[in-house]
């Protein structure tokens, strides 16, 4: 149900100035977190990304974004064609501060495409606190959040909790996955549901539809393991690392499971680092999935170790191009000085 005017306009006010304390007592439940706010029309996730910019309200903009991401704000709610950029200030020079589209862009594609304005920006304006904000609420906006492009819905935990159980009824299942180093079991209706793949092969006369037995010996327990979980549940109470998640979006790729290869794309976007950023990135690239492939190219360009790597031409062809680089430019090793030539002939 749309709220009144008088309603959006208060909390458009209490966005601004990140009262969280006020907008978690003044809105009401069932508030539509999809409407746009304020005059120039913005959706509420886009807002507070401003107060995420000053050192005095950063702290409470984080809470604020992950109490309303779990009151039903979209961080994938575009904006329209017509919006106006959002300048982003820091200091009173007006080269000291960054615009950015709006035309187009959710709140994560926004806050991507802010952090990387704010890495090609003059050395003496310092935006690293920002940039470090702004890295957390893309965190915050993407992991465990449902990022599935069809409409998500609030759904009670008690509901989840009934999932959960009908998991935890292991000695009903009668599928069982044969991974690289464990079994993992589950059931077939919620398979067959779920992937299209699982469907023909378990209900044909495969050997995997009379067996019920699905080898995955190149993937590992893990990772078959916290795909399951998103099927039943869209949650798990393991703390996967960056392989474990890559191996679900791989298996959830190739088995065309659509609902949740958006969840783990939405996942491994809050979990690039040195160490994880060519793995992380090959995958997106290979899946073509956008908006972990811009989170990769933000992170690339603003690590200066990444950027060292970049400068040594030591990255994967595909990844130097998705930076921008070209991998025809690295030095080749029949470069610099010519060896003689040796002259052979017949006996």
């Amino acid at each position: 149900m749309a709220a009144s005017s008088s309603t959006s306009e208060v909390v458009h006010a209490l966005i601004k100035v990140a009262d969280l304390e006020g907008l978690q007592s003044f809105t009401p439940d069932h508030y539509d977190w999809s409407q746009c706010l304020g005059p120039r029309q913005r959706p509420p996730l886009v807002l507070v990304l401003k107060p995420l910019c000053r050192r005095d309200t950063a702290e409470n903009a984080l809470k604020m974004i992950e109490w309303m991401v779990q009151s039903g704000a979209s961080p994938l709610q575009k904006m329209g064609p017509e919006a106006k950029a959002l300048e982003l200030k820091k200091g009173e020079h007006q080269f000291d501060n960054i615009s950015v589209a709006c035309a187009g862009q959710s709140a994560l594609t926004f806050a991507c495409a802010a952090l990387e304005a704010m890495t090609e920006v003059p050395f003496y304006v310092d935006w690293s606190l920002c940039i470090q904000h702004l890295r957390q609420a893309v965190a915050i906006m993407t992991k465990g959040t449902a990022m599935s492009r069809k409409t998500n819905l609030l759904v009670p935990q008690g509901v989840v909790d009934t999932w959960e159980s009908v998991q935890n009824m292991t000695s009903t299942h009668n599928v069982v996955f044969e991974t690289a180093d464990d079994e993992v079991s589950a059931h077939d209706l919620i398979l067959v549901a779920a992937s299209p793949v699982l469907k023909a092969m378990l209900q044909s006369t495969m050997k995997e539809g009379s067996s019920k037995r699905i080898p995955v010996k190149d993937s590992s327990g893990s990772g078959v393991r916290l795909l399951v979980d998103m099927l039943y549940t869209s949650s798990t109470r393991d703390d996967p690392d960056y392989k474990t998640v890559l191996v679900a979006l791989d298996l959830a790729h190739r088995w065309q499971v659509d609902s949740i290869v958006p969840v783990l794309e939405g996942i491994l976007t809050g979990m690039v680092t040195v160490k994880s950023f060519v793995a992380i990135t090959e995958a997106a690239i290979l899946k073509g999935l956008e908006l972990l492939q811009r989170a990769c190219r933000t992170f690339g360009t603003s690590n200066s170790k990444v950027k060292t790597m970049v400068k040594k031409r030591t990255l994967p062809a595909a990844v130097l191009k998705l930076l921008g680089e070209s991998a025809a430019e690295a030095p080749s090793p029949d470069h610099g000085e010519r060896k003689k030539r040796r002259t052979f002939a017949a006996c």
